[in-house]
């Protein structure tokens, strides 16, 4: 069950990638770099606002997972009916926010170009999109707590392929596409996959407005927000920094400089999520036994280094042609910034499964206190380096954090060295993890100083190929499906 829930929120968290990456490029095109460095910087306000609801979601389904007695499934009722009231209440909240900002637009330019008109449109677009997505969330939410979280994540697939397809049909037909039509298509997107959604959680019987028949709605919202308070912190401390970041760069280095910082981390964060999504299955069995918890984190990082580190390969050779081929600038800087950030995410995304158990076994104030300094590291190193060396000096910011994060996150976990003492399953490894890194190294250098020979690419491909054949996960990931099909 585990292995199906991941491999299935792997895939659709990769399509949800592809998909995210093909809608920034067309947008580009339609839209023009400017423009769209403005829109995902004031997007970027209202993603902040989303996490802050996703993590009381993500508590919700910890505190939802194992209900089986009668008690227990009557406060999953309870709980579940808090958590659709948060939402309501977050709603009307995101209006409140909405009209303010449009208020303070009109009176500080805050470095956007858009006509106070448009610019008045758009927020009031933004804010619709993220209410949307808040009732995605807490669908998607009460889906995964059923122990389906397969069906919650490639049910959200529908949405983002609309979009693209659209997008696709503006983009080969010359139509002309503005901020307003743009949020607009990715408010009907997300409405899709809400509808989808909805009616997969009728489908499996689950309620969401129900009120329960007994005095327990006001313990269960105290629980909920309480636990949820604490993460919800950490996040807003954590994600606060990408709008921070995308302020300082349109000031020091305009909203060109925006749009190439938003591309490269998309495909950071895709890579992430993709991977990160997969992992998810580490928030369901955080409250076991640290030995259970690290004997699971060692044999999940052996399966995924490799193909992980070979997923960062084919990001620098896309960003390469994107930079060269679609948005026809120099992507010097692009990729140095790149091969940066690409060290910072491996960092992440190998102390992700301990961060969600963490999560799982609700050690919630060290989180807290974790992504606070983390936080404060990135801000002081990112207002003090990318005045100087603009989108490069991003990187080193969150490089220095997730030094940081990775080490505190580790020791917290306390993994025993007799984990890793199966020397065998650590040399077959060895030779390709070195192979992969290599190729990754050569891949940004490469890229970085011009990629005049195009054989490279060729070699690039096939290395990467050949090394994904030879891994576990492949194998099996293929006889997983070849089993569901049969």
């Amino acid at each position: 069950m585990h292995f199906r829930n991941a491999s299935w929120s792997g895939i659709s968290a990769g399509i949800r990638a592809v998909t995210g990456l093909i809608t920034s490029l067309l947008a580009i095109r339609l839209l023009g770099a400017d423009s769209y460095g403005q829109i995902v910087t004031l997007l970027s306000l209202f993603v902040l606002y989303l996490s802050l609801n996703s993590s009381v979601f993500t508590m919700l389904v910890v505190n939802l997972m194992g209900t089986s007695n009668e008690v227990e499934l009557l406060n999953r009722e309870a709980t579940i009916y808090v958590a659709a009231k948060f939402s309501i209440f977050s709603i009307a909240i995101l209006v409140a926010v909405s009209l303010s900002l449009c208020i303070l637009t009109t009176r500080i330019s805050l470095g956007l170009k858009l006509q106070p008109d448009i610019l008045f449109q758009v927020i009031l677009f933004m804010g619709l999109l993220t209410s949307i997505q808040i009732f995605v969330a807490l669908q998607a939410a009460i889906i995964e707590a059923s122990n389906r979280l397969d069906l919650a994540t490639k049910w959200q697939l529908t949405g983002p392929l609309s979009i693209v397809f659209v997008l696709g049909i503006c983009f080969f037909n010359d139509i002309v596409l503005n901020a307003n039509s743009y949020i607009g298509l990715l408010c009907i997107g997300y409405a899709i996959d809400m509808l989808m959604l909805w009616r997969i959680r009728r489908k499996l019987g689950l309620n969401m407005f129900i009120k329960p028949q007994f005095n327990v709605a006001s313990i269960s919202m105290l629980q909920l927000l309480r636990r949820g308070g604490l993460l919800q912190g950490a996040s807003l401390l954590n994600l606060f920094l990408e709008p921070a970041n995308k302020f300082l760069l349109i000031h020091f280095s305009g909203s060109s400089t925006v749009t190439l910082y938003d591309l490269a981390m998309k495909v950071i964060w895709g890579i992430q999520h993709l991977v990160g999504a997969a992992m998810r299955v580490f928030l369901h069995i955080g409250s076991q036994d640290s030995a259970a918890v690290g004997n699971t984190f060692v044999k999940t990082i052996v399966l995924l280094c490799v193909p992980v580190i070979v997923m960062h390969t084919a990001g620098a050779l896309f960003l390469f042609w994107s930079a060269n081929y679609w948005i026809n600038i120099d992507g010097t800087k692009l990729m140095i910034f790149y091969g940066i950030a690409s060290m910072s995410n491996l960092g992440m995304i190998f102390v992700t499964p301990l961060y969600l158990s963490l999560i799982g076994r609700s050690d919630l104030i060290f989180i807290f206190r974790t992504q606070a300094i983390l936080a404060t590291i990135n801000i002081l190193v990112c207002s003090a380096t990318i005045p100087l060396l603009g989108l490069v000096g991003a990187a080193f910011g969150l490089l220095v954090a997730t030094i940081f994060n990775v080490i505190a996150i580790y020791l917290r976990c306390n993994i025993s060295s007799d984990f890793y003492k199966d020397k065998q399953l650590f040399t077959l490894k060895r030779s390709r993890i070195s192979l992969a890194f290599l190729l990754l190294i050569s891949t940004v250098i490469w890229t970085t100083i011009g990629g005049r020979e195009l054989l490279m690419v060729f070699i690039i491909i096939t290395s990467s190929i050949v090394i994904m054949l030879h891994e576990p996960l492949t194998r099996r990931m293929y006889n997983q499906f070849s089993v569901e099909r049969s």
